[in-house]
């Protein structure tokens, strides 16, 4: 009886440490991939952060576009996207995404959908030449109606920001309800201007 223990002991440990470990498929955390751009979330010193990692002939270089305060995946960067355009000779990237941020109590709920839109000039200088963050919050909260326990539920929706337009010349248009501003690139100071 012993033996048999003893046989069916080294026998499944010999199964065990037979079987072939499986291939794990590789994941990608890329929310956009453009050339030789890619947009991720890293983490940088305990932190989360929105990078472009940029791979120029095998040198890996990353640009942080924004620090995330949220671990919660479902209020991080999404619909990322990334074109190029050439204006003036120099050629620009522009970046844009949405983040869904809500926000929930007994009384109220708001849903932001913010969108921002960045400029930038990745040549040696690495820099974000125009930026434009655009909120768009349905809020629903629920009211007393005077001292008694009747309550309603009211619905609204705030904007606060620009509308970005992107032009088919390359200008920017931020735009409100009331006003709009028109911007063009000035090739000399490298970044853009109002337009008159």
């Amino acid at each position: 009886m012993k033996n048999l223990c003893i046989a069916l002991l080294l026998f499944t440990t010999t199964l065990s440490f037979a079987q072939k470990a499986k291939p794990k498929t590789a994941t990608s955390s890329a929310l956009a991939t453009f050339e030789n751009l890619k947009a991720e979330i890293i983490t940088e010193g305990g932190k989360q952060k929105l990078a472009i990692m940029m791979d120029n002939a095998g040198k890996k270089e990353n640009v942080i576009l924004k620090d995330l305060t949220t671990k919660d995946k479902a209020q991080q960067p999404t619909n990322f996207k990334i074109k190029s355009f050439t204006v003036s000779g120099v050629k620009l990237y522009h970046f844009s995404y949405t983040e869904n941020i809500i926000t929930e109590t007994k009384l109220k709920k708001e849903n932001a959908l913010v969108t921002s839109n960045e400029i930038w000039d990745l040549s040696a200088t690495k820099l974000k030449i125009l930026g434009n963050i655009q909120t768009v919050t349905n809020i629903k909260e629920i009211k007393k109606l005077g001292k008694s326990e009747a309550t309603e539920t009211v619905e609204k929706t705030r904007r606060e920001g620009f509308e970005f337009v992107l032009t088919k010349d390359f200008e920017v248009l931020l735009s409100t309800k009331i006003q709009t501003n028109k911007y063009k690139f000035n090739a000399t100071t490298r970044r853009y201007d109002p337009k008159k």
